[in-house]
């Protein structure tokens, strides 16, 4: 029985986002896992103990010093601890026997390099969420939000970069944690080279993401449900979207191709799963055409994903989305951005389309896909073969590309000390 602790610094609430969820299912999945002892920490409001099992738990610790109490932080969609040290999660890591973290740069991340050091417990880090380039993102839109768009700003972002600051001083943190690691999981091969200045190729890693195939289902595609709940008609091409709706996720420029194709007198509707700062703009463009219910369950984005027509995730700064797997084993034609990690999922001109990162590609993607419904039906039944052959379940995850990683450092650490 190995003790392993995966540190998560992120509010767990229901409206979280891909990062918890993942741990969310990797938890439940490893409830059947043999020889593993789990305990995942998130971050919350108050300190808490949710038991899955005798051997999985999660523990929820207050953040020392939570981004959420700063206002001009409000936009960032996901809060985090800011404060060096956590001395609660302290007394929790020593009784561990491999701690496993899912960023480099926050309280939790940097308070178990310390305990490590000191105990000799090794050290796992998997990346999540792109941090870096969200960081250059979100310090641009803080410097807009605090000064507008006048010469100060001006001269912070175009003169100082700033942003582009925030990027690389994020990269470097990370290097340096993951330099401090046993071992490195990452989910791209951009990732997989940036580990290399600081770990052998042998200490790295792939960490996949899983899919539930009996959740995400065409079988559950039920338009007259679709049309009590939300008002759309059955007979309208839906597109779907499921997500942040901010900057980060860069679901404007699916709502601008949407806008596109009404006025050269298509007919389409935009569902769009998810909360943020976006949700207006979105409904301001597309009026009645849209449709933002806010975040919804997994149950209830399944059903939404069974009853659209196209699937689209325009985001560029994915490590590795989870929603366009989903929404392919939900028998979706799925766009996604070439430039996002999301792209690795899609077999492009088969299962959906890679687009480079323009509003006309995307609008034109669309206007094919709306005009042809022989072939989105094609693609959503080759999406749906693709998810049940290729994609891993959350257990495959779990038993293939962790526990055997888990092992080999706890059994390193043993030898070596």
């Amino acid at each position: 029985m190995i003790r392993v602790a995966v540190l998560v610094d992120l509010e767990w609430r229901p409206t979280a986002g891909g990062h918890v969820k993942c741990w969310e299912r990797l938890a439940r999945a490893a409830t059947r896992v043999d020889g593993l002892d789990l305990t995942v920490f998130f971050s919350g409001p108050r300190e808490t103990i949710h038991r899955l099992s005798d051997r999985v738990r999660y523990i929820v610790l207050r953040p020392v010093f939570s981004t959420a109490w700063l206002p001009f932080l409000s936009h960032v969609p996901d809060h985090t601890d800011l404060a060096p040290h956590h001395w609660g999660l302290v007394g929790h890591l020593r009784r561990f026997d491999l701690i496993h973290t899912t960023d480099g740069f926050f309280n939790f991340a940097r308070t178990s390099a310390h305990v490590a050091r000191r105990t000799g417990i090794p050290l796992i880090n998997s990346i999540h969420t792109d941090t870096p380039a969200y960081a250059e993102v979100f310090t641009a839109r803080t410097v807009q939000r605090l000064f507008g768009d006048g010469p100060l700003t001006r001269f912070l972002l175009d003169r100082l970069k700033v942003h582009e600051v925030a990027r690389e001083t994020n990269r470097r943190y990370l290097a340096a944690h993951q330099a401090a690691c046993a071992r490195v999981l990452v989910s791209k091969p951009e990732d997989f080279e940036r580990a290399r200045a600081v770990r052998p190729d042998d200490r790295i890693g792939y960490l996949r993401r899983g899919i539930e195939t009996d959740l995400f289902d065409p079988a559950r595609r039920d338009r007259a449900w679709l049309r009590a709940e939300f008002g759309i008609p059955e007979d309208r091409p839906l597109v779907v979207f499921a997500g942040r709706l901010n900057r980060g996720k860069t679901v404007l420029r699916l709502a601008r191709a949407v806008r596109a194709r009404l006025d050269a007198g298509d007919d389409l509707h935009l569902l769009c799963a998810g909360a943020g700062e976006d949700r207006a703009a979105i409904l301001d463009l597309l009026g009645d055409r849209a449709t933002c219910p806010g975040a919804v369950t997994a149950d209830r984005l399944a059903k939404i994903d069974a009853c659209g027509d196209i699937f689209g995730f325009p985001s560029e700064i994915e490590v590795s989305a989870n929603v366009p797997m989903e929404a392919q084993a939900a028998g979706l034609p799925t766009l996604v951005a070439e430039p996002g990690g999301a792209a690795r999922a899609v077999i492009d001109g088969e299962t959906g389309l890679v687009l480079p990162g323009d509003d006309a590609a995307w609008a034109d993607a669309l206007g094919v896909l709306i005009a042809d419904p022989a072939r989105r039906r094609a693609m959503g039944v080759a999406a749906r073969a693709h998810a049940l052959a290729d994609f891993p379940t959350w257990h495959d995850v779990v038993t293939e590309d962790l526990m055997p990683v888990w092992r080999a450092a706890v059994a390193e650490a043993k030898r070596d000390g």
